[in-house]
């Protein structure tokens, strides 16, 4: 027995359950609960375009549910991640009716995205840095992001956030992409706040650094213990000799410069509320998202600071050059 939910991308509905059997079965306790999409800078492409068809709930012992994405003629979505991040996020389902309790994996199914690098472009794919439309393949068509819980305390809405920087993986000697499920999270939005800030662009070239390449600011949970070390991305799936003493990031975010005041920032959003060590690297030019590169964290050495985030506060910290204590504001 499956129950359907469909739900137009462009409306906001309530879609109930359409459960299958007879007219006595036991009434199902629920809350209506939303999801979005949103994602954060990639420094290998100008567009990351992937068509969703649904989204499948799994629970213990009981009946997939599945979530259907389509647009106001019935079709699969096809949204370009990179339109939605620095806190913008894009709302694919709006108040689907679910059963209270926990699911044990929710599952994004992508629609025909290619499954090897001589795929076709027209439902997934990556426009490069100098606009080559590359295949982009998903694994089997299906994003596995692990375990949520839905509540009896009114509506809950999730965001669905791709960190591309973990997820978003060269192949075939750079002429396909992987997306994968490292790095994208499943968020509940009342517990989140986030961190932003500038950076002086005079510690860009500072040492041996290459004056504006390589300019990253990785986070980490916190606190870092004295005898470990910070990591840059990785995938331990896929590097298994990654010293046991790598802390690895809970997420990475180039630096960019604001087209408008023309600072040099960063930013990143939906993060769960708690403490955090943020730090800077001029050195993270060759960051492969799936291997440990040792690459220095922080460069300069003093460029990093501990914050604490409360839920629905957006705090800032920004690396100068003369360092001062951290304060989250």
């Amino acid at each position: 027995m499956n129950h359907i939910l469909k739900v137009s991308l462009i409306a906001s509905l309530s879609a109930g359950l359409i459960a299958c059997g007879s007219d006595d079965s036991p009434s199902l306790n629920t809350a209506k609960v939303s999801f979005s999409i949103a994602d954060a800078p990639v420094d290998s492409a100008q567009e990351v375009n992937v068509s969703y068809s649904s989204i499948t709930l799994q629970r213990p012992d009981e009946a997939d549910i599945e979530l259907l994405i389509e647009d106001e003629n019935g079709e699969p979505i096809s949204i370009n991640l990179l339109d939605y991040q620095n806190g913008d996020s894009l709302l694919v389902l709006s108040d689907a009716e679910l059963p209270i309790g926990e699911y044990s994996e929710l599952i994004i199914n992508t629609y025909q995205c290619p499954q090897n690098q001589n795929g076709s472009t027209e439902f997934c794919n990556v426009v490069d840095e100098v606009g080559a439309t590359l295949p982009l393949k998903t694994p089997s068509n299906k994003l596995r992001l692990g375990s949520f819980t839905v509540t009896s305390e009114g509506t809950q809405a999730y965001t669905i956030d791709f960190n591309l920087r973990k997820s978003l993986v060269s192949t075939a000697n750079g002429t396909s992409f992987n997306l994968k499920p490292h790095g994208v999270t499943i968020i509940d939005n009342t517990a989140v706040g986030s961190l932003s800030g500038t950076v002086d662009p005079s510690l860009f070239s500072a040492g041996e650094c290459a004056a504006d390449t390589g300019n990253v600011v990785y986070l980490y949970n916190a606190p870092i213990g004295e005898t470990e070390v910070l990591g840059d991305e990785f995938d331990p799936e896929i590097d298994t000799d990654v010293p046991a003493e790598v802390v690895a990031p809970y997420a990475s975010k180039m630096v960019q410069q604001d087209s408008e005041t023309n600072d040099y920032v960063y930013s990143f959003s939906y993060l769960p509320a708690g403490d955090y060590l943020v730090a800077f690297s001029c050195s993270a030019v060759d960051d492969d998202p799936e291997i440990y590169n040792e690459i220095s964290i922080a460069d300069p050495q003093a460029q990093q600071a501990t914050v604490s985030l409360e839920a629905g506060v957006n705090a800032e910290y920004n690396f100068v050059e003369a360092v001062e204590e951290a304060e989250a504001i």
